[in-house]
């Protein structure tokens, strides 16, 4: 699913069912140098089984636009504007190595 966030295609896949908000949503943010790619089980996982599944791109990684972040802190701020861009007021985050810091991050930034 392509969303636009700050201005640049963002890419997250899905698990391979349609994103419904109604659902509830997990997010899952890869590390250093991944994509979307490692969560590819987990996600299809979760999607059968009444998640919506947002695996991310990072800008600048796999199939999103934009500078790869440089920071946690900028990372993070791309994954509160992309749950703003689809609307999503609660959703689990979910990092992988560097992309469990940025989790945090997010986390903190949106509050519970």
């Amino acid at each position: 699913m392509q969303v636009t966030v700050n201005g640049h295609a963002a890419y997250c896949y899905t698990g391979g069912k349609p994103f419904d908000p109604a659902k509830p949503t997990a997010v899952m943010v890869h590390g250093v140098l991944n994509d979307h790619s490692v969560w590819g089980f987990q996600s299809r996982h979760l999607a059968h089984h009444g998640w919506n599944v947002l695996a991310v791109d990072l800008p600048g990684h796999g199939r999103s636009a934009g500078d790869a972040p440089q920071s946690v802190e900028e990372a993070a701020d791309f994954v509160v504007a992309l749950l703003r861009a689809l609307g999503v007021e609660r959703a689990a985050l979910v990092g992988h190595s560097w992309g469990s810091l940025i989790a945090l991050e997010a986390a903190a930034r949106l509050g519970p």
